[in-house]
């Protein structure tokens, strides 16, 4: 567990208490949710947001009554950011006594939880990966809050093509789950449009310099930069790549949308349009949570990060509550539930609802840093 995280876990007792793994006994007026988050390793920026979003849901779930008058609790497990370890976490969630889990971040951990979930027949909500092969027809305790790299990749080649009006594209992509499969779909919308890039870099997890990549990029001469990458390897490749005399526009999808992109890379990232998962501008009722999470987390380092805490929170208060509420805590009703679920979630225009992939259907949203913080891409006049 990294030093700090240890701190901001410490302001709420029983949440430290979860992290350590030593969790109060659990009597018959409580419910449990497991929740997976990377605590350790590359993606603890992210699992803090995921812990911070289900510590507020359960808190507001409890302080309006609970599930009918029983007392929500959490359960969490650090996947560590690595496969085996997360499967491993994944493994104690599911002998315990949790009715369904919700969290995860990274493809390739979540790829590994899955398998386990599917063979324990756990429903799994999952809030932070976005591999396409994550919501399938053949997973059917699966489900996924956030859009796919299909949806997303898609929606950014289609913004650089036509709004950016870019044709030429350069792509850096990690080598890992997320990257590679974020590239290749990319990369196809590309073709289809007779856009061929520039030039295409792969690096490996872990890297931590990529001036090689870099120079052959620059000698490309792009106007756009595809970055396919997730923190802290993407802050360090913008600043990297602005040091190095790259004046390209960067663009990404949902691995860029984290708040400590903007505290790692503030100069480096400005102007970076990104496929977000979440943004308090699109509706008052998003305004006012982020604005009360902000507060709550304000002690926290770095600064909270609501988008990935908001669908954390909305997946437990909106989606699983209600059908615990509606089925009860037995796994089969509550996996029936899921997958019939709809209805209106803040900060997401219309009605949602999952697929029968079990993915759930929701309008793509555009950002570009400006300013220092995320905003809505605006059309043009």
């Amino acid at each position: 567990m990294i030093p700090h995280f240890r701190r901001w876990a410490s302001r709420t007792a029983w949440v430290g208490a979860l992290l350590l793994g030593f969790a109060a006994p659990v009597h018959a007026a409580e419910i449990t949710i497991g929740v997976i988050a990377e605590l350790s390793g590359a993606g603890a920026s992210y699992g803090r947001a995921l812990v911070q979003g289900a510590e507020m849901a359960v808190r507001d779930v409890n302080a309006a009554g609970g599930v009918d008058g029983k007392t929500l609790r959490l359960l969490v497990v650090d996947g560590a950011t690595n496969p085996a370890r997360s499967a491993v976490a994944m493994r104690r969630l599911v002998v315990s006594d949790v009715q369904l889990v919700v969290g995860g971040w990274g493809s390739a951990q979540v790829l590994a939880n899955l398998e386990v979930a599917e063979q324990a027949g756990m429903p799994y909500i999952v809030v932070g990966a976005t591999h396409p092969d994550i919501t399938t027809r053949l997973n059917r305790w699966t489900f996924r809050v956030i859009q796919t790299d299909a949806v997303q990749a898609e929606v950014l080649a289609q913004a650089v093509l036509g709004r950016l009006g870019a044709r030429r594209i350069a792509v850096i992509a990690d080598g890992n789950a997320y990257g590679v499969g974020s590239r290749d779909v990319f990369l196809q919308a590309l073709e289809r449009a007779g856009v061929p890039p520039v030039t295409v870099h792969t690096f490996q997890p872990g890297d931590a310099e990529f001036g090689a990549a870099l120079a052959r990029i620059k000698a490309a001469d792009p106007d756009v930069l595809a970055v396919f990458a997730t923190l802290p390897a993407a802050a360090r490749l913008l600043n990297q790549a602005r040091a190095a005399g790259l004046r390209a526009r960067f663009v990404g999808t949902g691995g860029l949308a984290n708040d400590a992109l903007l505290e790692q890379a503030p100069q480096s990232a400005e102007g970076t349009l990104i496929t977000g998962f979440f943004n308090e501008e699109v509706d008052a009722e998003a305004a006012a949570w982020a604005e009360r999470f902000q507060r709550e987390f304000a002690g926290s380092s770095p600064r909270p990060s609501p988008v990935l805490a908001a669908w954390q929170y909305r997946a437990i208060r909106d989606i699983a509550v209600p059908c615990l509420k509606q089925a009860g805590t037995r796994r089969l009703p509550l996996r029936e539930c899921l997958a019939t679920w709809r209805g209106r979630l803040f900060g997401v225009p219309g009605e949602v609802y999952f697929d029968a992939t079990q993915q759930l259907v929701q309008p793509p949203l555009l950002t570009e840093v400006r300013g220092g913080a995320f905003r809505l891409l605006r059309e043009r006049r």
